[in-house]
């Protein structure tokens, strides 16, 4: 698998994945993640905030892409903002890839921390089971944070020894 830089054009093919993971719906994919990719193509992201493709070939399309970002209030504190793989490539080591490329990248550039936020509903329980198989520890639980009913749960790992 190849991971690197999205291409511009690849706008509607990204967020059509996040759609098809049936975790969001065409208009919340645009307004959580079309701003992320707009800002991207501007020029307009902050310094160190990365999006990155999945690839299985270097001309292949995107299976999966993630977007992280260093936390601005936390010393060497990085944040995963997204992790989204195409449901056809679900089990196919995709997601492991991709946050592996996350874990070294932030590595190299000093972080000691990397935390994920997700929702704890039914639909990310193989999100949450796949952050604790990768070593990420869940720290807490803020009930009804995204909705009454849906709480938000942050794992994290530290990075010492990684780079």
């Amino acid at each position: 698998m190849i991971i690197g830089p999205i291409q511009e054009h690849e706008r509607e093919v990204l967020l059509g994945l996040a759609v098809s993971t049936g975790l969001f719906t065409a208009e919340d994919a645009e307004g959580l993640l079309g701003g992320v990719l707009d800002s991207l193509a501007a020029g307009e992201l902050p310094e160190g905030h990365t999006v990155v493709a999945c690839r299985e070939s270097r001309d292949g399309p995107a299976i999966g892409w993630s977007y992280y970002a260093p936390d601005p209030y936390a010393e060497t504190v990085w944040n995963v903002w997204w992790i989204g793989v195409s449901p056809s490539y679900h089990g196919d080591g995709v997601g492991q890839a991709i946050l592996s490329n996350i874990e070294r990248d932030a590595a190299a550039l000093g972080a000691r921390v990397i935390v994920i936020e997700t929702s704890d509903q039914a639909p990310l329980a193989r999100a949450r089971n796949f952050y604790l198989k990768r070593g990420y520890e869940e720290r807490g639980r803020i009930p009804d944070f995204y909705a009454e009913g849906d709480s938000k749960v942050i794992f994290s790992r530290s990075l010492a020894g990684a780079a």
